[in-house]
């Protein structure tokens, strides 16, 4: 958990010690540290850390080391904007400050019910996991750039979902108002020249989807 306000800190951790094994930190250099060197089934981020919103930016670092940890963002930010930010940019959850400790209990259970171990599958010959995020092709693995590799593993994580260029630009990148919608566009072109087969689907007007 990350939360810079001590006293507040304290008193969750010495709550949710009685349930599950809780590290708690009050720097974002500690949660840099702690994120890269160990793995979490959960992981808290309060976004306002010295006054700085620092929270959104950590979700990325955490989802790319593995998609299977969760991720509540609790802020004191409550607008609904706020929170479609945060979900967007690939939060599980988001809870308002102040908050009741039996509720973020309540919400830490539903999310590790939510994020088991996803299983290896096939897409017309790939081999893709998920949790490793590689893809083979019979016995050669296929190697994406980080921007590819982020892209193509959201859309495999939401397969059967058509999510427009907008919703993915908020999903990969923290400043998307930055980025122009047609580098959705060029890097999915990338990524097909790499792949053998066409997994993912124009859905014109609408956006991308792999079946």
């Amino acid at each position: 958990m990350l939360e810079d306000d001590i006293v507040l800190a304290e008193l969750v951790t010495a709550y949710l010690s009685h349930h599950f094994i809780i590290d708690s930190v009050t720097t974002v250099q500690e949660a840099k540290d702690h994120i890269d060197q160990l793995n979490y089934d959960i992981v808290l981020l309060d976004r306002n850390i010295n006054g700085e919103d620092i929270g959104m930016q950590l979700i990325q670092r955490v989802k790319d080391k593995s998609l299977q940890t969760g991720v509540i963002l609790i802020s004191a930010y409550d607008t609904i904007e706020d929170k479609v930010t945060g979900l967007n940019l690939g939060a599980d959850d988001y809870l308002d400050k102040p908050f009741d400790n039996d509720e973020l209990l309540a919400r830490i259970t539903a999310l590790g019910r939510r994020n088991q171990p996803l299983k290896p599958f096939e897409i017309e010959g790939l081999k893709i996991n998920l949790q490793a995020k590689t893809v083979h092709h019979k016995d050669s693995e296929i190697h994406f750039t980080k921007k590819e590799s982020d892209l193509i593993f959201y859309l495999l994580l939401h397969r059967g979902e058509t999510l427009s260029k907008e919703v993915l630009l908020n999903a990969l990148y923290i400043h998307p108002e930055d980025i122009s919608s047609n580098t959705i566009d060029a890097t999915i072109k990338n990524i097909r020249k790499k792949l053998p087969v066409n997994i993912i689907t124009t859905i014109k007007t609408r956006g991308y989807i792999v079946h």
